[in-house]
């Protein structure tokens, strides 16, 4: 793409200029200088005499980047993109700094704050004033004159320091022109204010009394920062000050918002980054603390990244969320959370204007809101008496009349009293500013009307004022220094870069990343996501204000008067005009908007009227850009003089006399059209000293005004380059132009010029008719609206049914909804075309909208298209045409350009016409692309062909759909007029839709009766069964429909199967019958499946089998009055579904054939609450694994059979202290506890282990209390009775006849530990006292604890194989083996695999990991006889398989394991218990080896012991065995009871050890050593004496064998016997190490030698409870272990222990 740069000066592109080689994003000029700043942040200057074209030179500015410059006052001011203002002559000289400060503040607590300085992004000047705009939006002035618009009327005076134009406080300032003596300023229009009367949006503080400093201001303000803008006020477009409510922003002043973006030399916009020389791109902003850095939001985002390569979840992030609020044209905007939290200072003012006491603060707050309420009105309403001035008054230039200094007089008084007014309510100074805003306001202007501009059109009543307006005096020179100071459009976070300019300062709006079309990230949230964006960016486009201040002595305010204004004032005919820039010469003014027309302001009976070649109303005319130009028309900017003999234009203020306007007769004061030749569309404006300079669409450059002097006023095009050169961009200042042109697509430009004239319908028709008649609509009454609507149609509809009966709050909702799609189409139009006109892309499919985003603009239009059908179906549109007739008879000599004259002769075709006109659209869009497909003159690369060809695919469906579904919508209408009421009123509803009836295409229940009457209609989604007056609807979701093959008893037969119910019906031919098949089976799809509203969708030939839908049940016995929601499989409940009754009842799982099948959850409520069933359920009842939640609160854990409690369970009932007051874990049988089971009743302090039956106590079994108290026997019936065995803490126990609770109650013997024993009878207990008849017998002497043990002890309970069968039996089930089958292990590993297939799938469905099986479904290979390696494959495989729950032998060794833990563990621990726990865990060990031999049959079995020998010699030598295959995995679990049994059970015997050990460790290693007999040689220095060793390390310990005793330490933290043995042998190595480092590697021990040694280190261990060690070892170990080496060092421990314990300490020396 060839892009050129040119640049001349004045109207003569012959008259050239010297311009820089880089890019040029701004030119500021005087007479004979121009000032040039490149993206690339360079400042030139060029000095021009005469016709010459002079020279350039770059100023020398260091590391300084320029973003904006102006000439004023003989000097250049330019800002860097650090925000700093410099200023330097014109001539030459140094450069200087100009310091924009903000003033000093002071708080009422007498805190002083210097003011900060203000970051400046951007500058423009006019001959006696400067304006700087800030990177926070606000606007700096300082000179003087009105056009400072600083609220005050002393405007002569000289302001030398930078003021703030509060004004505008909170606004958003698109761009703002400079003129010679006023100023222009484009802004963004404000949203309604939302009212909010609670109290802490009431009482807000006065953020700019507060200072940062001032700890008390900061407790004030809740330590907020909001000191940054304190206003909470803005203005509404007449300037009164309403609350900031309505967005949140990121006030970081540190960071400067990025220059306007420029065209580089290759034709691309760079609109957030500079492109320099080289072609890279750099960005605009600077982070205060990395220079080089773009903006950075607050997650961290880069800010001004391009938006199209911004994904899709950041364009989500940079949008706006805009509600049109009814009856106005202002827009509410919705912050998200994470917006709302950006800025410390938003975030911390949501406010609003609710309340009348939150008006004023203080004084000073009054003052300024009342001059601000009233400072914007003119005198131009004021009667003839009140403005009479006297002519010596008018020689100041800045005079403000006299009508304006009443109002000051006014405004002055109300605001010093508002400050007496503040505490006691402001309601009496409001109703005086309501009044005077009454008497002196300029104008007023409905919500919804479009501001007439015709010539005859004027909004302001000036005839009084005409007859003595005074007239400025102006500068002597007709030349003037200024700049434009555009800004960009910003979204409500002030730091997203959401909208950006062309080259010259316009305006360019989001749009969705160029990421190519139906691609997979394209899914139906993110299509919609991005259409969203474009319908927002289109509304930001059409939502702009102008406001004008200064002098008016021309006209170039633009407020239809010559009178000047200090304060901001409103264009009110502009407003929401889409204007998009603003332009300013000296004395005039031009404005270009989106929507193609160009219009001017012009004076009324001017003696030299201006010809806008065009006699048509200046609002009608259709082109692409409109310009308003208003100001001096001596120029000829406002286009040539009429031709002779044109009319004058009626004048409509008869009282204004032609004559008095004198100099003024040429002035353009009102907005009108300015045409161009061929109807030119507008790209691009500049504006010079006295001319325009206009840039098509084209690429064509036109000149208005005068090119010399002496010629008249001209609209000429003008040659740039050579007759190919197209131009794209200008700008231009004082003489000075500067135009960018590059080659432009005819294509681009076709579709351009269609779009524009449809933009301009769709927006004349949303001002016109959308607006006003949405007003309309909501401000109707419901009711009335109902009953005129009836009305209305039943006399159209001539008879019979109608529509009349379709609910009236449908359609109110259809039509409210069809016009707000109506104003998403035109901001999705406005929107491409900004696109469009801002893009630079080679690609033609890059840069069309409609291929580009093709799914995001189809959508927008599918989702109208869908609403006109509703509305069309319901006989909307006739109803709603007669409801905006009002609106319609105001707008038809406008509208009547736009439209042909046979669409509007009455007004319900005008209305139709404009409400189809978007649906005829979509044809031209596809005729477009079409043309484009078929184009043979232009070359397209086949990728380039491909996206149009897609494109146009799209389209085209869309196309026949519209056409199709506006067909089945008027035969919808026509067949509900032919309806009754009744079934109207049932079944009309706006998406419905016919699309068969039987009495066109007969059809009829098979076998039906002679004289019964049967007829169907098919609509979208139900069935209609039409008998007499009544009728039934069947849903189409649940509804399966199949051919009937002809038979002797009926012939072309459908079936139709339903959930309850089955239909035959018979068609009178085999085509009908086909016919009917191939409706019903649509309809089913399109009930299914929907439209589709994005993309191509694909439905299938045939409706699905299995498909969701919902459904409540009438007949099912077992489902009625139920509602089903999820899948169905031809007819019949079959998946995922949710089921719920009336009266509270619920599932939620899985169906299979209408019943329960596969996971789910039943909810069922009672009077106490809510009974939970959850786990897997088959054929309708819970089985296996799972949950029963009861309503008292109680739990059951575990399996079940027919939804009842079977197998092994947990139960858990009642609360105390946070526990459950009893826990049963055990084994049950169809609801009742039964087999094996353990009670712990934790309230009592007792638990029971033994056999149940129902629910009962039955068989073996044995209990123990937290008393101490433990017993043994027979239970029957829940009492224990028989022989049994009785044991108390005191190791006294009792065995005999027991009766219920553990009361003696028979013969028996009692045992005390003395040795004494008493038979006889005994009755009673053992705490309230026994009665005893018998004999005592005394014993020789005391038993020890193992002599005391009773011969029957463990002989009356339960053995440990009998224990826990249904843990066991549930896991010989899972991997497929029956109880008296052969096993075989290829055919359980074939069932294993296939479980842990399902787990494994059942636990992605819950998001578990891909590899949550590790390895456990791979078989590891074995080759029949087993090796080492062989050995290690299997234990590695048993070590995952026992770690993971999935697997069954996981699951067995967790339940197991849950199930020692419940019986041993708790509270009631008894040591009596220790026994049967080692009995179990042998048990355990058995078992678990069983199966694993099962899966494993290489493993030897129990009774053998295989050596296996290793591969490697640094690998042991292995004994497999039970015990080493299954205690690493086993004992880890189990040894926290385990231990704390052993040591309850040692727990004598381990306190008088400890107690003897604390008292040898007092004891330095010296005297230990010699008190345990330990050799001198292994701890006496060599050379040294006893003698002296005892005066050098008599107080020293634990200084020997250190490694051996640290060793020893770590047996406590070891769990298998095998690995303790490990431990103590390396404590013997580490020992014998220690020796042979001190006597050599020769030395052999003897055991006289070695024990005392082991001893020392075993005292200097520390172990605590040693002897439960010991016991633990000896218990669990292996039997081949217990001999050799490891045996003897076992032993060895043993020893000391009981040497330890034996051991009198006074033989230590």
């Amino acid at each position: 793409m060839m892009v050129a740069t040119y640049g001349w000066r004045g109207g003569d592109p012959r008259n050239m200029l010297i311009v820089p080689t880089e890019t040029v994003i701004r030119v500021a000029a005087s007479k004979e200088t121009t000032v040039f700043v490149t993206a690339g942040g360079r400042l030139y200057i060029g000095q021009y005499t005469g016709q010459e074209r002079g020279s350039l030179k770059q100023v020398e500015l260091g590391s300084r980047c320029v973003r904006d410059a102006t000439v004023y006052r003989g000097q250049v001011v330019f800002v860097t993109d650090a925000g700093e203002v410099f200023t330097r002559d014109l001539e030459g000289g140094d450069v200087r700094t100009l310091p924009v400060l903000e003033p000093k503040k002071t708080c009422t607590h007498g805190q002083e704050e210097k003011g900060r300085k203000v970051r400046v992004r951007a500058v423009a000047a006019g001959c006696d004033h400067i304006l700087f705009l800030s990177a926070k939006d606000e606007i700096w002035v300082q000179g003087r004159g009105p056009a400072l618009g600083l609220f005050t009327n002393k405007t002569e005076n000289e302001i030398t320091n930078p003021a703030r134009v509060d004004f505008f406080k909170g606004r958003r300032i698109m761009q703002v022109e400079a003129g010679a003596y006023f100023t222009v300023a484009l802004v963004e229009a404000l949203p309604p204010v939302l009212h909010d009367n609670t109290p802490e949006s009431d009482n807000l503080p006065d953020f700019d009394s507060y200072v940062r400093s001032c700890e008390q201001c900061r407790r004030e303000t809740g330590d907020r920062v909001l000191f940054e803008d304190g206003d909470d006020y803005d203005k509404c477009p007449l300037g009164l000050a309403v609350r900031k409510e309505y967005f949140n922003t990121d006030r970081r002043c540190d960071l400067l918002s990025p220059a306007p973006s420029s065209v580089n030399m290759d034709g691309r916009s760079s609109r957030n980054s500079v492109f320099h020389e080289d072609g890279e791109s750099s960005d605009y902003v600077a982070d205060e603390l990395d220079p080089t850095s773009g903006e950075v939001s607050c997650d961290g985002t880069t800010l001004n990244t391009p938006v199209e390569l911004r994904t899709g979840i950041e364009l989500k992030d940079m949008a706006r969320v805009h509600k049109q609020s009814e009856g106005s044209e202002f827009e509410v905007v919705e912050c998200n959370d994470d917006e709302t939290d950006m800025g410390g200072e938003a975030g911390g003012r949501k406010s609003s204007s609710g309340g009348s006491n939150s008006l004023f603060i203080n004084a000073d707050a009054a003052r300024q809101f009342i001059s601000r309420q009233l400072s914007w009105m003119t005198t131009t309403s004021l009667e003839q008496g009140e403005c009479i001035i006297d002519n010596e008054k008018l020689n100041n230039k800045y005079h403000i009349d006299s009508a304006t200094e009443l109002i000051k007089e006014n405004v002055a008084s109300a605001a010093n009293s508002a400050a007496s007014l503040v505490a006691t309510g402001v309601r009496t100074v409001s109703d005086k500013v309501g009044q005077l805003s009454r008497h002196f306001s300029s104008s007023e202007c409905a919500d919804g009307e479009l501001h007439d501009l015709t010539p005859d059109s004027d909004p302001f009543s000036l005839d009084t004022f005409y007859d003595k307006a005074p007239m400025p005096k102006m500068s002597k020179s007709d030349s003037y220094e200024c700049n434009s100071l555009p800004r960009r459009l910003s979204d409500e976070l002030c730091r997203k870069k959401t909208h950006m300019r062309t080259a010259s300062g316009g305006l360019s709006f989001p749009k969705v990343g160029r990421d190519g079309i139906l691609t997979l990230e394209k899914g139906p949230e993110q299509v919609a996501k991005n259409a969203t964006l474009i319908i927002d960016g289109g509304q930001h486009i059409l939502n702009t204000e102008v406001w004008a201040w200064g002098s008016a002595n021309k006209g170039q305010l633009g407020l239809g008067d010559l009178s000047h204004r200090s304060t901001p004032t409103s264009v009110l005919s502009l407003n929401h005009m889409g204007v998009t820039k603003v332009v300013c010469g000296s004395h005039h003014t031009a404005a270009l908007t989106i929507d193609g027309q160009v219009y001017i302001w012009e004076a009324k009976d001017t003696s030299e009227e201006v010809d806008h070649t065009t006699s048509e109303p200046k609002s009608q005319k259709s082109s692409y850009w409109k310009v308003f130009v208003w100001g001096d028309n001596s120029g000829g900017q406002g286009g040539p003089p009429a031709p002779p003999g044109t009319p004058p234009v009626p004048n409509k203020s008869p009282n204004k006399s032609p004559s008095k306007l004198g100099n003024a007769s040429a002035a353009i004061i009102s907005p009108r059209r300015l045409d161009l030749p061929d109807g030119g569309l507008v790209r691009d404006l500049a504006s010079g000293d006295n001319y325009l300079i206009i840039v098509t669409i084209d690429g064509l450059t036109f000149y208005v005004g005068k090119l010399r002097e002496e010629e008249k006023a001209t609209v000429q095009q003008i040659p740039v380059g050579d007759a190919t050169t197209r131009c794209r961009s200008v700008l231009c200042q004082c003489d000075s132009v500067v135009c960018t042109a590059d080659e432009m697509h005819p294509q681009v430009i076709k579709f351009l010029k269609n779009e524009t004239k449809y933009l301009s319908l769709l927006k004349s028709v949303n001002q016109l008719v959308v607006k006003p008649f949405l007003t309309t609509c909501s401000a109707s009454n419901s009711s009335k609206g109902t009953t005129t609507a009836q009305k209305d149609t039943s006399a159209s509809s001539g008879g019979g049914g109608s529509a009349s009966s379709v609910d009236s709050n449908q359609v109110q909702q259809t039509k409210q909804e069809l016009l707000e799609a109506y104003l998403n189409i035109t901001h999705a139009v406005a929107s491409s075309l900004s696109d469009m006109l801002d893009d630079q892309a080679a690609d033609v499919t890059a840069v069309i909208p409609i291929i580009r985003q093709v799914e995001e603009h189809k959508s927008i239009y599918q989702k109208y298209m869908n609403l006109v059908c509703d509305a069309i179906a319901i006989s909307g549109l006739t109803i709603s045409s007669k409801d905006a007739n009002v609106v319609l008879e105001k707008c038809q000599t406008i509208l009547a350009s736009l439209i042909p004259e046979d669409k509007r002769k009455t007004n319900s075709d005008l209305f139709a016409y404009l409400i189809l006109r978007p649906l005829q659209h979509i044809h031209e869009y596809v005729e477009f692309l079409h043309s484009m497909k078929t184009d043979t003159e232009t070359y397209y690369s086949p990728f380039t062909l491909d996206k149009i060809k897609i494109a146009h695919a799209h389209w085209r469906q869309l196309s026949n759909t519209a056409q199709k579904s506006q067909i089945e919508a008027e035969a919808t209408k026509a067949y509900w007029e032919t309806c009754s009421p009744k079934m109207v009123e049932a079944l009309a509803n706006p998406s419905r839709r016919l699309l068969r009836e039987s009495r066109a295409n007969p059809i009829n229940v098979h076998n039906a009766g002679r004289f019964s009457s049967h007829s169907f209609v098919l609509l979208t989604d139900v069935l209609v069964h039409l008998q007499y007056s009544n009728f039934t609807t069947y849903n189409l979701s649940t509804m399966w429909v199949e051919a009937v093959p002809n038979s002797s008893s009926i012939q072309n037969g459908i079936h139709i199967t339903l959930p309850e119910d089955t239909l035959t019906l018979s068609s009178p031919t085999s085509s009908d019958k086909g016919q009917w098949i191939y409706a019903l089976q649509e309809g089913i799809k399109r009930s299914v499946h929907g439209t589709g509203e994005a993309g191509l969708v694909v439905i299938p030939r045939a409706p699905p089998l299995v498909r969701n839908a919902a459904y409540t049940f009438t007949k099912n016995a077992q489902y009625k009055d139920a509602t089903y929601s999820g899948q169905w499989f031809c007819g019949k409940l079959h998946g995922e579904g949710t089921m719920t009754w009336p009266d509270g009842r619920r599932y939620e799982g899985q169906f299979r054939q209408s019943v329960y099948h596969g996971p789910g959850r039943l909810e069922v409520p009672s009077t106490g609450g809510v009974t939970i069933y959850e786990g897997t359920w088959k054929n309708g009842k819970l089985e296996g694994k799972g949950i029963i939640r009861y309503a008292n609160k109680d739990v059951y854990i575990g399996l079940l059979h027919e939804s009842q409690p079977h197998g092994h369970g947990e139960l858990k009932k009642g609360r105390f202290s946070s526990q459950a007051a009893s826990i049963y874990t055990g084994e049950w049988s169809n609801g009742v506890k039964h087999g094996y089971g353990v009670l712990d009743e934790i309230v009592k302090g007792e638990k029971y282990l033994g056999m149940w039956q129902n629910s009962n106590r039955h068989g073996p079994g044995m209990v123990v209390t937290m008393n101490g108290v433990y017993y043994e026997g027979n239970f029957y019936q829940n009492k224990l009775t028989g022989f049994g065995l009785m044991m108390f803490e005191d190791r006294t126990y009792y065995e005999g006849e027991l009766g219920v609770g553990g009361t003696f109650a028979g013969k028996g013997s009692l045992h005390y530990p003395s040795g004494d024993t008493i038979e006889g009878t005994f009755t009673g207990n053992w705490e309230d006292g026994i009665k005893i008849n018998g004999m005592l017998q005394k014993g020789v002497g005391g038993a020890s604890d193992d002599e005391n043990v009773p011969a029957s002890f463990g002989k009356l309970s339960v053995s440990a194989d009998q224990k826990w069968t249904a843990i066991v039996r549930q896991c010989q089930e899972q991997l497929g083996i029956s109880s008296g089958v052969e096993v075989s292990t290829t055919k359980v590993w074939e069932t294993l695999a296939t479980r842990l297939e399902t787990e494994k799938q059942a636990a992605l469905r819950h998001g578990g990991p891909l590899d949550i099986l590790d390895g456990i479904d791979r078989i590891p290979e074995t080759k029949g006889e087993l090796t080492y390696h062989d050995f290690m494959e299997i234990h590695s495989y048993l070590g995952k398989a026992f770690g993971s729950r999935l697997h069954p032998l996981g699951h067995l060794l967790q339940s197991l394991v849950d199930a020692f833990r419940a019986t041993y563990g708790g509270v009631v621990a008894h040591p009596r218990l220790l026994p049967y726990a080692v009995q179990e865990v042998h048990s355990f060990t058995s078992r678990l080896y069983q199966l694993a031999r099962v899966l494993f049959p290489d493993l030897p079995r129990e009774e053998e012991n295989i050596l296996l020998e290793p591969d490697m010699e640094e690998q042991e030598e292995i004994v497999v065995t039970p015990a080493f295959v299954i205690h690493p995995w086993l004992l880890p679990h189990v040894y926290s009871p385990l231990s704390t049994l052993y040591v309850l059970h040692h727990q004598q015997k381990d306190e008088e050890y400890w107690r003897r050990l604390l008292k040898w460790n007092k004891q330095p290693d010296t005297a230990l050593m010699t008190f345990l007999g330990v050799d001198v040689k292994f701890w006496l220095p060599e050379g040294a004496s006893i003698m002296e060793c005892s005066r050098t390390l008599g107080t020293l310990k634990d200084q020997h064998f250190t490694e051996a005793i640290e060793t020893l330490q770590m047996l406590s933290t070891s769990f298998s016997p095998r690995d303790k043995l490990g431990l103590i042998h390396r404590t013997f190595q580490q020992v014998s190490k220690a020796v042979m480092n001190k006597l050599g590697n020769n030395y052999l021990w003897s055991m006289d030698d070695l024990f005392p040694v082991f001893q020392y280190v075993v005292v200097r261990s520390r172990i605590q409870h040693l002897g439960a060690e010991i016991q633990l070892v000896d218990d669990l170990l292996d039997t081949h272990m217990q001999h050799g080496e490891l045996g003897i060092m076992f032993t060895t421990l043993r020893a000391c222990y009981y040497q330890i314990q034996n051991e009198k300490l006074n033989h230590m020396v």
